[in-house]
């Protein structure tokens, strides 16, 4: 598992790609990670106890400030692992990592998420939900939400012991999954 900085590192790498998804049934879905989105998706907005939580949250330039202070060595892995709230978000941050997220991109995709189904979820703006299981039957999802007509961007990421998310939804499968510079050029694809 790579601590907080390695994590951030490599969310950077992708930030500010776009991140393209064709499936199966032709529909292609784009959106960008953005460098802000990193405390949000490695789940330390939780971290409510923490000074340097506490100072910023909800306040505007909150993900700057706190990815400044990863970049400058003073918001650190033992400082995320010190807050009493750290249990609630351990798997969480544990599975959040680059390498992670590329590999949602080989399983299938839930498609026009219905919360409906789901006795309780938090997920309402969720569209898509790319997910993998790990070695124990467990799921890292990331939740896309949005529409085509206004863009979709990535909401959230966690983890579930369970497929509680999965169930009954209807899934689509990746045809090609591309990732694409600022300028335009590739990064990365891959076609299944």
């Amino acid at each position: 598992m790579p601590g907080l900085k390695a994590k951030l590192d490599g969310f950077l790498k992708i930030a500010d790609c776009k991140m393209s998804y064709e499936f199966c049934n032709g529909f292609l879905l784009e959106f960008q990670f953005r460098k802000t989105n990193f405390p949000h998706m490695a789940g330390l907005h939780k971290l409510k106890d923490l000074n340097i939580i506490q100072t910023y949250f909800g306040k505007p330039g909150f993900a700057n400030q706190i990815i400044s202070k990863i970049k400058k060595g003073t918001f650190t892995e033992a400082d995320v692992k010190s807050s009493k709230y750290f249990p609630t978000i351990q798997k969480r941050y544990e599975e959040f990592s680059a390498e992670n997220i590329f590999s949602l991109s080989y399983t299938d995709v839930i498609i026009d998420f219905d919360i409906t189904k789901l006795a309780k979820s938090k997920l309402t703006n969720t569209k898509f939900i790319l997910f993998e299981k790990d070695a124990n039957n467990g799921n890292r999802h990331l939740c896309i939400a949005g529409n085509s007509s206004s863009g979709f961007y990535p909401e959230t990421f966690f983890f579930e012991s369970s497929d509680y998310y999965l169930k009954n939804q209807k899934l689509e499968k990746i045809r090609t999954f591309k990732i694409i510079k600022p300028n335009g050029a590739i990064y990365f694809e891959d076609n299944f």
